[in-house]
């Protein structure tokens, strides 16, 4: 027989000991197998075993709001609780399952829970690892611990939610706390008075369950009441449940210089590693192991990092290995190997002080995704910055390039990114972010990121997505207070791009990172390039104040975009982003400059500064395009950087501001030529969001099917057909 005891509404210490008491009673053979139910008052958050509260919990909120927090005695992950919610266990040995494994005990109970709710007029089915769910929606989770040959095993039954409170009680991704995030949260979990339109009696629910318990084991159960041994043991112990040294206190993460910290996610949960590594001797010291993990024993974990201790970081997966030959665990999804890979994720990180950063500065690294950190670091193509590390007065703080004007360390490390030829974008968005690393696997980019340590955390599945697509990475911490560390309200800005707190890049460790990439081959021939003069036949064109370029590109600056370009050839052109041939898109832009009345032409430092002849017959031929439309206005771009303050927007592009200009002159038709690749693709971003301006690209390279109109190219004599077919339409 079955004991069945419903132990009504407690605070979430007096039912953790009660877990705790009832699994050790029923190991001693004390108390026989037991069904019990509970709920808790007042409501409160509960973490995994294996958790600390600081990673897992609001804590600002759930102090403000009187919310308990509490430690379970198995695994998983932080849940909350409000007092509507219903509690079921099983507590006993492992024979009532026929000796059973943990993870057929896991499956054999959930189906049965499963069934129960059937018998309640709710079509749920078990979903591993350990989920009961309807039409694909969570409605209880499950876990279990062992003691010897006892277990408890609990889930809980979700009657009815407040999705709000609920999330913003637990560390999650900020996203789910805004409207859109919490209907999307409402499309992954469901309650039994979403289903039935009512809440049933407890009673009801709690006849189902032992209903489905009776016919899928073949027992017999009887209610009860707790017996005068557990009544003692509560009364004894359940202080110590609700202590500082229970909550907090089991699982901290380690502090101090040699600390490296790293986070793990696999089928059978997420780790958080700290470990603390003697920087003379390689030894590792000590090692702490959070997460959201079931294993059992539960004692395992303590054993590991006891194991651990004082081995020589070379000999860490091997001693790893030995420790799991000599055990035996059981776990749903978790591996051995699981355990290697989290522990050995922070000491990776050691690569870096062999690349020049201090050792006290390691976690400045935040990790090497997919790959060891300087084959990563000498395989980037991609540098993605915040764009919350711009100043808020910025231009560009919420675009995705740069005017590298000195005013902030993104500027710097765009420039880093040019000498060494990678790709920098500022991410202003988690969407954005989502479809650049998308792109960067496509592509089979190695990426070097800048986020905060909340951010990885919060957003390691896109991070681990990426990696699946093909892109490695390395993350590399930033300075500052985070919209993390300022609570809900403005994480909530950051992940719509609205964070207006001003952060910094560590400059200084990416260029020592980034050493051992080689510099791009048109930076070396560029410090060896003679200084440019301006193109003598359009010398008219340069502000009396401006002799020579402070940074101007030369014809061989890495052409950062092409790797993105899948278009090889350069004889086609695009309208309106179709594919068309050269001749077809010439035509076009003959007609646009014929029709447009107020049209513009910003000639780049490419034809600009006399590189060679073809840019002196470049400068020739666009003069007599003016003469052929008089109305035409020439704009330059002799610089990629801010010259100063005072720009004639009549004459020049502001790099931060090249719609600006456009709207100054209120000009209906753009072209751009002598333009690098990577800056026309911004500029043409610019004008297609703040004007009307047509957008026309003539490319010497392979066309830009984002303008209105682009031509590959287009060399002097391209340029020479284009007005020889103004003059015939002219004539």
């Amino acid at each position: 027989m079955w004991r069945v005891v419903y132990t009504g509404k407690r605070p979430a210490h007096e039912n953790i000991a009660l877990d705790a008491i009832m699994l050790e009673l029923r190991e001693e053979g004390k108390i026989p197998n037991t069904i019990r139910f509970l709920q808790f008052s007042p409501e409160c958050v509960l973490i995994g075993y294996h958790q600390a509260v600081e990673q897992e919990v609001r804590r600002e909120y759930t102090e403000r709001e009187g919310i308990d927090v509490n430690r379970r005695i198995t695994g998983g992950g932080a849940i909350y609780f409000d007092e509507t919610q219903i509690g079921w266990e099983i507590i006993a040995d492992r024979e009532a399952f026929g000796g059973a494994s943990y993870e057929e005990i896991t499956a054999s109970i959930c189906n049965t829970v499963a069934k129960a709710l059937r018998k309640l007029g709710i079509p749920a089915s078990f979903r591993p690892r350990n989920d009961i769910e309807v039409d694909g929606k969570k409605i209880s989770g499950t876990g279990g611990v062992f003691e010897g040959n006892a277990f408890l095993y609990q889930g809980t039954i979700l009657m009815d939610v407040d999705i709000e409170r609920m999330l913003k009680s637990l560390q999650i991704p900020v996203e789910k706390l805004t409207s859109k995030g919490i209907q999307s949260a409402k499309e992954r979990i469901t309650w039994v008075k979403r289903i039935l339109g009512k809440l049933p009696r407890k009673e009801e629910v709690f006849g189902a369950i032992l209903s489905a318990f009776e016919e899928e084991l073949g027992i017999k159960t009887y209610w009860d009441e707790l017996t005068r041994e557990e009544l003692k043991l509560l009364s004894e112990r359940k202080d110590y449940y609700k202590s500082d040294e229970w909550v907090y206190q089991i699982k901290k993460t380690l502090t101090g210089d040699e600390v490296l910290y790293g986070v793990y996610r696999c089928p059978g949960g997420t780790f958080r590693v700290s470990v603390k590594v003697d920087p003379h001797t390689r030894v590792l010291q000590q090692v702490v192991i959070n997460g959201d993990f079931f294993v059992n024993p539960k004692r395992l974990v303590y054993d590991l990092e006891a194991y651990l201790k004082h081995t020589p970081i070379e000999e860490v997966e091997k001693r790893i290995k030995e420790f799991f030959k000599e055990r035996k665990f059981e776990s749903v999804n978790l591996k051995p190997e699981d355990f290697v890979e989290a522990v050995l994720f922070p000491l990776r990180k050691l690569e870096a002080k062999e690349l020049g950063i201090d050792k006290k500065k390691l976690n400045r690294i935040i990790g090497s995704i997919g790959g060891g950190l300087e084959e990563n670091l000498k395989k980037a193509k991609v540098m993605l910055l915040p764009y919350c590390a711009k100043p808020a007065w910025c231009d560009y703080r919420h675009t995705d390039d740069c005017g590298e004007c000195g005013g902030c360390s993104v500027g710097d490390l765009y420039r880093l990114a040019y000498e060494k030829g990678m790709i920098p974008i500022t991410i202003t968005s988690f969407e954005m972010l989502r479809d650049v690393l998308r792109w960067c696997g496509e592509n089979g980019y190695t990426y070097v990121g800048h986020c905060c340590y909340e951010f990885y955390e919060k957003r390691y599945e896109i991070f681990k997505k990426a990696k699946e697509w093909g892109a490695n990475g390395v993350l590399i911490d930033i300075k500052g207070t985070t919209c993390y560390s300022l609570g809900v309200e403005e994480e909530e800005k950051a992940y719509h791009g609205e964070f207006q707190v001003e952060l910094d890049l560590y400059v200084e460790d990416t260029q020592r990172l980034l050493a051992v990439k080689s510099d791009s081959p048109s930076l070396q021939k560029r410090k060896s390039a003679q200084k440019p003069v301006p193109n003598e036949n359009l010398l008219h064109l340069f502000p009396p104040r401006y002799k020579t370029p402070k940074v101007a590109p030369g014809p061989q600056e890495d052409m950062s975009r092409l790797p993105i370009v899948k278009e090889s050839s350069k004889d086609v052109g695009f309208v309106e982003g179709k594919k068309v041939s050269a001749d077809e898109a010439l035509s076009n832009v003959a007609k646009l400059l014929l029709d447009a009345k107020r049209p513009t032409i910003i000639v780049g430092p490419l034809v600009l500064w006399s590189w060679n002849e073809e840019a002196k017959r470049k400068g020739k031929l666009l003069l007599e395009l003016k003469e052929l439309l008089p109305s035409l206005n020439f704009h330059i771009l002799p610089d990629y950087k801010p010259k100063n303050k005072k720009v004639d927007l009549r004459r020049e592009i502001d790099p931060p501001n090249p719609h600006l200009s456009i709207l100054e002159g209120k000009h209906d038709l753009t072209l751009m030529i002598g333009v690098h690749c990577y800056r026309t693709d911004f500029t043409i971003r610019m004008l297609r969001s703040h004007t009307d301006t047509k957008v026309v690209a003539l490319c010497t390279l392979y066309g830009h099917p984002d303008a209105h109109i682009s031509v590959a190219g287009v060399s002097s004599e391209r340029l020479k057909k284009l007005i020889d077919l103004i003059k015939s339409a002219k004539a």
